[in-house]
């Protein structure tokens, strides 16, 4: 069985046991986190059911696994000949987690 889910604006495939990296989301290692916005669930037997735009009652259960941020990026404005330099750094941060369930309706 695996479910599609939204987080923030981004949209994930799941199956029980899978490691995914969402945007930060609070919490310590261990705590479990409650994905509600499934958009379909597929499983072994029959079709699958398709949210409008949501499965009635569905829900991915994931534990948090761990908490870091990525590499740093650079970004750099530049305008020839005005004497115009910017310098900026970002790091974004990220949560990882592996999904225990998937809870049909």
């Amino acid at each position: 069985m695996y479910a599609i889910f939204e987080d923030g604006s981004h949209q994930f495939r799941a199956r029980e046991g899978d490691l995914i990296t969402v945007d930060r989301r609070d919490g310590d290692d261990g705590d479990e986190i409650v994905f509600d916005k499934v958009l379909l669930l597929a499983g072994t037997d029959g079709e699958p059911t398709i949210g409008t735009p949501l499965v009635a009652g569905a829900k991915v259960v994931a534990k948090v696994v761990r908490q870091f941020r990525a590499k740093k990026i650079v970004i750099r404005k530049f305008r020839r000949r005005k004497g115009y330099r910017r310098k900026r750094g970002h790091r974004q941060s990220y949560t990882t987690v592996q999904i225990t369930r998937i809870q049909p309706s």
